[in-house]
């Protein structure tokens, strides 16, 4: 049963977040084999890239590589509608990630507001 409740769940986050135009894509450091299982195993409705170079990813972006293996910790990024960055979430271990609610949350805000900015649009 939690593992159904786990994909209800995700279901209806994804639709909510479709609701308000919001698309989630996740990559990995897997190969296709390995990504493809654990995307059938969870039952992700979203796009899961593959292949990833750990390295490259964090040097792009300031990810965390997981000290122990070639993986990446949790990152999470909003894009605007033209790809830029409107805000990040870093984890560097078990707990900090992106949570639909909050995502929702956050575009309604931006969307709310003229003109939304990206952070270095907005220093001084």
């Amino acid at each position: 049963m939690p593992l159904l409740q786990g994909a209800t769940r995700r279901v209806r986050a994804r639709a909510s977040l479709q609701s308000i135009g919001v698309e989630i894509v996740a990559v990995s450091v897997d190969d296709e084999a390995v990504s493809t299982a654990l995307v059938d195993r969870m039952r992700l409705n979203f796009t899961v890239g593959f292949g990833v170079k750990a390295d490259e990813i964090s040097a792009g972006t300031g990810a965390y590589v997981a000290e122990d293996a070639a993986y990446l910790q949790s990152t999470g990024f909003v894009l605007d509608k033209q790809g830029r960055i409107l805000t990040s979430v870093y984890s560097s271990g078990a707990i900090g990630r992106l949570v639909p609610e909050d995502v929702a949350g956050f575009v309604r805000y931006i969307e709310s507001h003229d003109a939304p900015k990206t952070p270095a649009e907005t220093r001084p």
